[in-house]
C-alpha cells in the first residue's frame, strides 16, 4: 500500500504549517470567488478535427474563460461528471503494450480541499495509479464548474513514485502558468454539432488536448458486466501526437468506460463508485495535502500558488476539518 511520508518541517510557503492555518477556517460556497469560503465504446475508430493542415493550431476553447462566469465552481455536480467530495471512482485498465496486456488500477478521489488557480477555485482530486498492488503514480487534478454547468481542469501535479517513494513530477502544468491554459472536460450542455475544442493546453511541456462530441445520448454503452442508456460520448485527441480516446460518461454516474483508438493502446471501465467514510476522508486529504508539499519543492510551475485550503461543505467535512487540523498540530 501507498506508505505515508513523514512531515516536512519547513515553515515556507504551501507547506504542512500553512495548510494547518488554512484547515482551521470554515469555507462556504456562498462567497466561491473571493474564497470558497469558497453499444460499448471499445476501442474507438478516430474523429477528426475538420480541415487538418501541415502545422495544427490549437483548438480553440468551447467558451471564453472568464473569472465571472464561475459560481460555487468547487462543487463538480455535473450530470455526467458528478464528483461530490468523498466520493471514489475505480477503474479497471489493461494497456496493450505490443502484445503484452498490463493490468492496473486508476483510483480517483474528490477531497475536501479546494485551490485558487488563474482566479478560480478548484475541487482537488486525488489519483492513484495501482500495478500489482502498488503506487506508480500520484496525481493532484484540479476541476472546477461554471455556472453554465461545464467542467473545466484547470491544472495537474502528476508525480511518480518507485520503490513507495517520489521519483519526480514531470508533466505538471497550471492554468495561467508557462502560458497554460485551462479547457472543458466534460460540457454541461453537450452539442455534437460543434467543433473540436479545448480541453487543456500547456505548451511548455508539449500538452494539447482537444475534444470532441461524438454522441449525446448513446444507448447500450456497456462497461463492461453492466450496460447504459443516454451516454455522452466525447472523443479527446491531440494535433501534437498520441492516438485518440474516446470517453464515455452515463448520466447520474459519470465516466464509465475509456479506450485507445490503436492496438496498443489503453482501456478503462468503471468498476466501483462509492461514498468514503470520516476516516477514509481523513486519510485521503492527508495524503494529498503531503503531495501538494512536494509539489512546492519539486516543480516550478507550482510554487507561486497559493496553498490549497479546506472546503467544509457537510457534516462529515466539517469532521475531517476538525480531524485534520488535530493532526497538523500534533
Amino acid at each position: 500500500m501507498h506508505t505515508h511520508h513523514a512531515r516536512p518541517q519547513r515553515t515556507s510557503r504551501g507547506t504542512l504549517a500553512a495548510v494547518a492555518l488554512a484547515v482551521t477556517i470554515t469555507l462556504t460556497p456562498a462567497a466561491a470567488q473571493a474564497s470558497p469560503d469558497t453499444t460499448d465504446p471499445g476501442p474507438a475508430a478516430t474523429v477528426l478535427p475538420p480541415a487538418a493542415t501541415a502545422e495544427p493550431s490549437p483548438c480553440p476553447p468551447l467558451h471564453r474563460f472568464r473569472q465571472r462566469d464561475f459560481g460555487d465552481s468547487a462543487d463538480l455536480d455535473n450530470v455526467h461528471q458528478p464528483l461530490r467530495p468523498g466520493t471514489e471512482i475505480t477503474l479497471q485498465a489493461v494497456a496493450n503494450d505490443g502484445g503484452a496486456l498490463l493490468p492496473h488500477v486508476v483510483v480517483i478521489t474528490a477531497t475536501d480541499l479546494v485551490k485558487k488557480i488563474d482566479g478560480v477555485w478548484t475541487r482537488v482530486l486525488w489519483q492513484q495509479d495501482w500495478r500489482d498492488g502498488t503506487a506508480v503514480e500520484s496525481a493532484l487534478i484540479f476541476q472546477a464548474q461554471d455556472r453554465q454547468g461545464d467542467v473545466w481542469q484547470l491544472g495537474e501535479y502528476p508525480e511518480l513514485v518507485e520503490n513507495e517513494l517520489p521519483a519526480g513530477a514531470p508533466g505538471a502544468w497550471i492554468a495561467g502558468v508557462a502560458g497554460a491554459r485551462a479547457g472543458v472536460v466534460v460540457p454541461g450542455d453537450p452539442d455534437g454539432d460543434e467543433p473540436p475544442y479545448l480541453r487543456a493546453e500547456a505548451p511548455g511541456i508539449g500538452l494539447l488536448r482537444c475534444g470532441y462530441v461524438v454522441d449525446t445520448a448513446a444507448d447500450a454503452v456497456c462497461a463492461p458486466a453492466i450496460c447504459y442508456d443516454d451516454v455522452l460520448i466525447v472523443e479527446e485527441f491531440s494535433p501534437l501526437l498520441a492516438p485518440p480516446v474516446r470517453h464515455a460518461y452515463a448520466p447520474g454516474i459519470g465516466l464509465i468506460a475509456a479506450a485507445q483508438a490503436n492496438s496498443d493502446g489503453e482501456t478503462l471501465f468503471l468498476s466501483g463508485k462509492r461514498g468514503l467514510s470520516i476516516a477514509e476522508r481523513l486519510t485521503v486529504d492527508w495524503e494529498a495535502v503531503q503531495l501538494e508539499d512536494r509539489a512546492y519543492e519539486t516543480s516550478e510551475v507550482y510554487a507561486d500558488t497559493s496553498p490549497m485550503r479546506f472546503h467544509a461543505g457537510d457534516g462529515d467535512a466539517e469532521a475531517v476539518r476538525q480531524l485534520m487540523a488535530d493532526r497538523l498540530r500534533h
